[in-house]
């Protein structure tokens, strides 16, 4: 509570409530999303291989993130840049979510489903966009704010987003229809929409153009119009990638996640079909995993923030494939074996595969916040997070392709266990080229150093 007091006297309780709603959502997504994978496999009855490719089809808004971070940082409505896009972000989602929530046609066909699935996903990166700029803007421009904290807060607040979604989902199902969840979702979207009736002015992020009261911006907004604003962001992020500090370890992470194929559904069905694990269990899985997650950002603040960068990733990078591994002593029912009940071993090491794979951007995101250049904190945050996704996007992928060639499909798991092999092999490449995260050897001060150094040169 010390904390959260000391935080809110910083960047006033209305900006933190806000964020911390504004994560928790993003994380709480899981909830209703849940509900449309059992919706696939159940009532549209997709194969693995389609529901795989249905799913990371839904993604595809998040790759054009950098889009909505330019505009962002560029197109002010009514003197604000932050909120109005907040609340478009808000009613994208309310629109596809009540649309698949009251209309049968909406749900009855999986192309038809996919679609406004990637509309709430459209709605949910540009909110993500926005929320992760003000977090950036925010630590900049408050007395008394040090380096990363906001980030590991807003990251908890995300967590336990995670943690509430899936540990409700599971049991949700027992007693809900899919239609009835995304319902509970919609309201809590609509909270968070009565939330946005607030002044940007009133955050002090210094973002806020007000015309009106200043006649020398108003008369330069006139003769500066929306598309060389707009020129301007991408000039500013164009001079931002070229900086080694920036690139290098964005190409690293974008290869360390597109290169693991991922078998997801694979493994979904072979959870729920072929051992007939409920939602409740697999809810209690993503739970742990989030769980996971909360401890992993507070040991990252407390103990991990002085840790080289490069030694860190090489340490999650051997962790994570270890993890992966232990899908195949489950696969091949060695777990049984040993007298692990499978209920068990999904809550032990398998949920922790989806946790270290988030913590892994927390240290990188934190370094990002002190490299970013003023006023294009959207632009920057946003090519990271798409570049994320497409990476995501390529990982999904590669596991329908993975999955086509060994013949995985909802009767057959034969080829798993050497799906998972491969997988957790291609998680060990990354390390080849660490050499593209910073050095080693630096700790948390001079790298804070050199950031402000670079933050001077661009």
């Amino acid at each position: 509570m010390g904390t959260i007091t000391r935080l809110s006297k910083i960047y006033g309780g209305s900006f933190l409530s806000l964020v911390s709603l504004c994560y928790f959502l993003q994380s709480f997504r899981s909830f209703p999303w849940m509900a449309m994978t059992f919706w696939y496999k159940d009532n549209l009855k997709v194969d693995p291989g389609t529901m795989q490719f249905l799913m990371s089809t839904t993604m595809l808004p998040m790759v054009a993130k950098p889009v909505y971070g330019i505009i962002s940082d560029s197109v002010y409505i009514k003197g604000a840049h932050r909120i109005p896009y907040l609340v478009l972000a808000g009613g994208l989602q309310l629109f596809a979510w009540t649309a698949i929530a009251l209309f049968s046609g909406v749900s009855s066909a999986a192309s038809m489903l996919t679609a406004f699935l990637t509309i709430t996903n459209l709605g949910g990166a540009i909110s993500e966009v926005v929320q992760d700029a003000m977090v950036a803007e925010a630590g900049k421009n408050k007395a008394g704010a040090q380096p990363g904290e906001l980030q590991s807060f807003v990251w908890l607040a995300m967590a336990f987003g995670g943690v509430v979604g899936n540990l409700t989902a599971g049991y949700a199902m027992k007693i809900l229809t899919p239609k009835n969840m995304v319902q509970i979702f919609i309201s809590l979207l609509t909270i968070r929409s009565f939330s946005l009736h607030v002044s940007e002015r009133s955050f002090g992020l210094g973002s806020v153009r007000d015309t009106d009261d200043n006649p020398e911006l108003k008369q330069f907004q006139g003769r500066k119009d929306v598309g060389s604003a707009m020129w301007d962001q991408m000039a500013k992020l164009k001079e931002a990638l070229q900086k080694p500090a920036l690139h290098r370890p964005l190409l690293w992470f974008l290869s360390s996640f597109a290169l693991i194929p991922g078998l997801g559904s694979s493994m979904f069905f072979f959870q729920t079909e072929y051992l007939g694990l409920n939602a409740s269990v697999l809810g209690l899985a993503r739970l742990v995993g989030q769980v996971g997650l909360i401890f992993g950002s507070m040991l990252y603040n407390k103990a991990l923030k002085g840790v080289p960068v490069r030694r860190l990733f090489v340490y999650v990078q051997i962790l994570l494939s270890l993890c992966m591994l232990t899908d195949v002593v489950f696969v091949k029912r060695i777990n049984l074996e040993l007298g692990i009940p499978d209920k068990w071993f999904v809550l032990g090491a398998s949920a922790f595969v989806e946790a270290i794979g988030q913590f892994k951007s927390l240290p990188f995101m934190v370094l990002l916040a002190q490299l970013c250049p003023s006023g294009s904190e959207a632009s920057v945050f946003s090519f990271f997070s798409a570049a994320s996704c497409l990476a995501g996007l390529l990982n999904g992928y590669l596991g329908v392709v993975l999955s086509s060639q060994l013949n995985i499909s909802a009767k057959d798991f034969s080829g798993l266990p050497t799906g998972i092999l491969i997988s957790a092999s291609c998680a060990l490449l990354p390390i080849l080229w660490i050499g593209l995260i910073p050095e080693e050897g630096k700790s948390a001060k001079e790298t804070r150093t050199n950031s402000v150094e670079a933050k001077k040169a661009l």
